[in-house]
């Protein structure tokens, strides 16, 4: 095949979870591939975790096999025998990518890694310095496999990973896609907003400090995960807790939003500063993409408090970001990130692998 060649490709899809069933954006960027890619004519299939019995989602062929998602690192048997017809392999990380690169070494098939997430370092004050350790000895050893493309979200995950193993021919830095269709700015935009996972990693105690120090400024957290519950029995009175169901209510939301909040420790990329530049929002936070607003260390609490009042205090200011935020948005598209893809694709199948 050449990388004229238009004959519709057939593409195996290999992720630990895929939606309804999500831990972060990194589900709805594997779902919008799927879908975008069999919207090009493409034949698509997902080997995922869950129910047998959920065999398609908006569309999309799946097999669910019905284990944990650390076990998922042990089916490369079952990734192989569902790679048979594929013309390649694409992956994600974290537990796919030990069972699908062995699958396609296995049956000399080119195999892509899409790196969702990578944390290094940070690993240590999520999981603690033991349990920790453990995550970043096998973060090491993934980024260690040669695999024959890896796309990385952003110029940081693309140097982190280039700090725990070897520079590699094709690896890239590939932005996702949002659905730049869903975002709009409000007539009248008002409040501080943050939306995530409630854990520490995302910083949602600094949400808390920040909005218990700013009293008289209303905030919203749009949120999801087993910590929901005991954040907004702990929030103060200017924090409206809702909960995070779709995209569209997320669309919603940040629309009346002035101000993205964002204090999350460690980032790949920050898919949902990408939805809020969108949205018109100034940002102020920490994520590995250019935005306008101010960057800040998400430990520094005076730091942070000082940089949302002074954008609250300062509307005029604060529009401008965010207009500016709109522009820098757009190229966050899914027909560019499409186009670059299947370019990744085009050029491996039918050529021989890469062995550095």
């Amino acid at each position: 095949m050449t990388m004229l060649d238009p004959r519709p490709l057939r593409i195996l899809l290999v992720h630990e979870r895929f939606p309804p069933d999500f831990g972060g954006g990194g589900e709805y960027v594997v779902l919008q591939i799927a879908k975008h890619l069999m919207a090009l004519g493409h034949q698509v299939k997902m080997l995922t975790t869950g129910n047998p019995a959920d065999q398609v989602y908006e569309g999309v062929p799946l097999k669910r096999l019905p284990i944990s998602r650390y076990r998922f690192n042990t089916v490369s048997g079952i990734v192989a025998q569902e790679a048979q017809d594929a013309d390649l392999i694409h992956c994600f990380s974290y537990h796919a990518a030990i069972p699908a690169y062995r699958a396609a070494r296995r049956m000399n098939k080119p195999v892509v890694l899409g790196v969702l997430a990578l944390f290094g370092d940070a690993w240590l004050s999520m999981r603690g310095p033991w349990i920790g350790r453990l995550f970043q000895r096998f973060e090491t050893y993934l980024m260690r496999l040669p695999f024959d493309r890896r796309l990385f979200l952003s110029p940081g995950s693309l140097g982190l990973a280039h700090s725990l193993g070897p520079v590699r021919a094709g690896d890239m830095v590939l932005p996702p896609g949002i659905s730049l269709e869903d975002y709009h700015a409000a007539p009248v935009k008002n409040g501080v907003m943050f939306s995530g996972k409630i854990d520490s990693r995302k910083g949602v105690d600094m949400v808390l400090a920040l909005a218990r120090g700013l009293p008289d400024v209303p905030f919203v957290v749009m949120g999801w995960g087993e910590g929901l519950v005991s954040f907004r029995q702990s929030a103060p009175p200017n924090i409206t807790v809702l909960p995070f169901l779709t995209r569209a209510g997320l669309a919603e939301a940040l629309s009346t939003a002035s101000i993205f909040l964002f204090p999350s420790k460690a980032e790949t990329f920050g898919l949902v500063v990408a939805e809020a530049m969108a949205s018109g929002c100034a940002v102020v936070g920490q994520a590995p993409l250019d935005f306008e607003g101010t960057r800040i260390d998400p430990s520094d609490v005076p730091a942070c408090m000082a940089a949302v009042h002074a954008l609250w205090t300062d509307p005029a200011r604060c529009q401008a970001c965010g207009e500016k935020n709109q522009v820098l948005a757009q190229q966050y598209s899914w027909s560019r990130h499409m186009k670059d893809l299947l370019a990744v694709y085009q050029s491996l199948v039918g050529n021989p692998r890469h062995t550095d």
